[in-house]
């Protein structure tokens, strides 16, 4: 191995790069992880919904300050809320911020170092090597690796600099805005019901949500980034509007105060390549690993920082850190998770064009349909799934080939 100061670099503490931290701990291989933040998550606009399926799949067995959710509800335009009781935990609803501490407990000792409030300015791969300039209280240093796996959001800094793809475009792109709202007791019988809002009153192509956490609320809402440009209208505007005029929604946020405004961009892109160069694989956001339907994704990202710190420590084994052998990066988590990705953004495609009607309406139109939704939305079912058991027969048919 080259005198290097580290064999990886994570950029970004979110699911993608803590889960990296966590599996290369495992595997004994040394790192550095790299966050902007003091506290991983905090400033992450998201609504906070955790899969049982992820808790599952990672063994978090304890997370602090999350709700369980054990029903959906689902408003579609012209019809009366539905509702999807499932009797047992679908998931959890927790603060980014309290993910990211619990995951960060996760990663576990050793010889690691993880550096917070920290920036990474550039990110230079060489044929030998890599390095990262860093920034911190006024201070700048660089740090050298063999490895680079660039965790660090929807627009990854290492693109900055390297020419591996383009960003993505504004229709492939979301956009969310959300309030954190705080109610002065408890929600009761509301507290494990996640609600679902869509139509255009409450988002320009997506749907708005409302997903309460004992006192705490996120409500929010989303849509393509093209759509939210062509509307011109404030994305605030949509949640004002679902706050003051759903009968639900002011039944649920009865009394609530706004306690923090915050908005992100998404990728909405399903199956985002390439996803690696020579000594540097992207991760979570970064790589485009979110649900263009649902929007989940932080599933997605806890499978792709999985799938990266194993290649990436078959790479620092074989001293081969070239895109031949990090091609298998690519590889594995489109094995796992490509399937969600090509048939979300395929439905996503076709629901944002129907409007009321077409693929849409047969979806959202029976108790049944509801349900199988349902289960899509909690990561009980998967898209393509979805397709087959509530799309119409003709539909069924061009899937299955």
């Amino acid at each position: 191995m080259s005198n290097v100061d580290t064999p990886v670099v994570i950029i970004g503490a979110g699911p993608a790069g803590l889960t990296a931290a966590r599996v290369l701990t495992e595997l004994d291989i040394d790192y550095v992880l790299l966050s902007r933040e003091k506290v991983p998550g905090e400033n992450k606009a998201c609504a906070g919904f955790i899969p049982f399926s992820a808790l599952r799949d990672f063994n978090i067995s304890t997370l602090p300050g999350a709700h369980p959710v054990t029903t959906v509800r689902m408003k579609f335009p012209k019809q009366d809320m539905k509702t999807v009781e499932f009797g047992a935990k679908v998931g959890v609803n927790v603060s980014r911020a309290d993910l990211g501490m619990t995951m960060l407990k996760y990663v576990g000792a050793g010889s690691a170092e993880i550096r917070l409030q920290t920036e990474v300015g550039r990110v230079s791969i060489k044929q030998s090597g890599c390095e990262i300039t860093l920034h911190k209280q006024g201070q700048s240093e660089k740090l050298t690796s063999e490895i680079v796996i660039d965790a660090s959001g929807v627009n990854p800094v290492s693109l900055k600099m390297i020419r591996l793809r383009e960003r993505l475009p504004d229709h492939l792109m979301g956009y969310t805005a959300q309030y954190q709202m705080r109610r002065p007791s408890s929600m009761g019988s509301l507290n494990g019901a996640n609600d679902f809002y869509y139509g255009g009153d409450f988002s320009p192509s997506g749907y708005a949500w409302v997903f309460p956490r004992g006192h705490d609320i996120a409500v929010g809402t989303g849509g393509l980034l093209r759509s939210f440009k062509e509307e011109k209208k404030r994305m605030f505007d949509y949640l004002d509007y679902l706050i003051s005029h759903d009968d639900s929604a002011r039944l649920t946020l009865e009394n609530a105060e706004v306690v923090k405004r915050e908005s992100a961009l998404v990728p909405l892109a399903g199956i985002v390549q390439p996803s690696f160069t020579d000594r540097l694989m992207l991760a979570g956001d970064a790589a485009g690993h979110c649900c263009p339907i649902t929007g989940e994704g932080i599933h997605y990202s806890m499978i792709a920082g999985k799938k990266a710190a194993q290649t990436a420590a078959k790479a620092v084994r074989k001293r081969d850190y070239s895109a031949g052998v990090l091609s298998k990066y690519e590889k594995d988590w489109i094995k796992a998770i490509g399937s969600n990705l090509k048939w979300g953004l395929w439905l996503q495609q076709r629901m944002v064009g129907s409007g009321s009607g077409g693929l849409g309406s047969s979806l959202m139109g029976s108790d049944r349909s509801c349900k199988i939704i349902a289960e899509m939305l909690v990561g009980a079912r998967s898209v393509r799934a979805t397709l087959l058991a509530a799309a119409p027969t003709y539909m069924a048919k061009k899937l299955r080939h």
